[in-house]
């Protein structure tokens, strides 16, 4: 009878384990793929230790749940349509990307990455739903989303004393090594004015940007997680951080300096419209892309039947 018994106590233990969480016009999500999501999101993006019986994480299960469900409908709407995004394509518009940041190296870019919690593969998959996301809106409201002139000046004449910092960024410098005693040695080194902190990334350095003294470029801060942000806010340009370990490896941070942004005449500290043009239209055309979906989004979930067992 014992032989019977657990068997069906191990189902039991199972079901309470991986169950199903909500149905989605037929397709299913588990609690091991919601828990395993907001796993991912604790620990990799706020940076914190997981634990699944902190009320916090409780909370966060069920916004996490409603981004899944999202996810799914997408899916099931971009597959009714045969809309796909390749690899490739996203390969493409990272590049771009790399482009546009100061022909960022591979290597600086998923540093980049992992300094705003993410790695390569999750960076991918959200370009993919992103992208999945502007060829449903072009399908099925079969517009572009045009963001005139007259819209991008009424936003420079509204913001423009708040985009100084936004337009620069800070130039960021990283060193990684293999041993804290190593990075608290070049710590002091640089600190004593021994070795430059360029001099010592291309002499010690194992990370990203090396060659160039450990120059990541233009980072703007509301971009890192939220972790380093505070160790980089609380910099001075020139300053190095104690070592810190990011993926492992201990690492020490500087700003390099700020790249200002041209001034309007007789405005100092305001970027003209030139220099911050192409940033404000591209703000302005995701705002739109994001309202548009928003209300597509809405209408794919009236019609969709939708159960939630969470």
């Amino acid at each position: 009878m014992l032989l019977v018994v657990i068997p069906q106590i191990a189902a039991a233990q199972d079901q309470v384990v991986d169950r199903i969480v909500a149905r989605v016009n037929g397709d299913v999500i588990t609690l091991f793929d919601l828990n395993d999501r907001v796993r991912i999101y604790v620990t990799q993006v706020l940076k914190k230790d997981y634990n699944p019986n902190d009320p916090a994480v409780k909370e966060l299960q069920k916004q996490m749940l409603t981004t899944l469900i999202e996810d799914l409908l997408i899916r099931q709407e971009a597959k009714h349509y045969k809309l796909s995004v390749s690899d490739n394509e996203i390969e493409g518009r990272i590049r771009e990307l790399r482009k546009q940041n100061g022909n960022m190296s591979e290597a600086q870019f998923v540093q980049q990455l992992r300094l705003e919690g993410m790695t390569r593969q999750q960076f991918m998959e959200s370009m993919r739903k992103n992208m999945l996301k502007e060829q449903l809106i072009g399908y099925m409201v079969q517009r572009k989303i045009v963001v005139g002139e007259d819209e991008i000046k009424a936003y420079y004449e509204a913001h423009k004393n708040d985009l100084s910092a936004q337009a620069s960024g800070q130039r960021l410098g990283i060193i990684v090594v293999n041993k804290m005693d190593e990075a608290k040695a070049l710590k002091q080194r640089i600190g004593g004015g021994q070795i430059s902190f360029a001099d010592a990334a291309r002499k010690y350095s194992i990370g990203p940007g090396a060659a160039q003294g450990g120059d990541l470029g233009n980072v703007n801060l509301q971009d890192v997680a939220s972790g380093l942000r505070d160790i980089v806010a609380n910099l001075k340009p020139g300053a190095v951080s104690d070592p810190v370990v990011i993926e492992g490896k201990p690492t020490l941070l500087t700003l390099l300096g700020q790249a200002a942004p041209q001034a309007a005449d007789g405005q100092a500290g305001v970027p003209t419209l030139a220099s911050v043009h192409d940033m404000i239209r591209d703000r302005l055309a995701h705002e739109k892309l994001d309202t548009q979906f928003a209300a597509y989004m809405d209408k794919l979930r009236a019609k969709a039947v939708i159960s939630i067992t969470l």
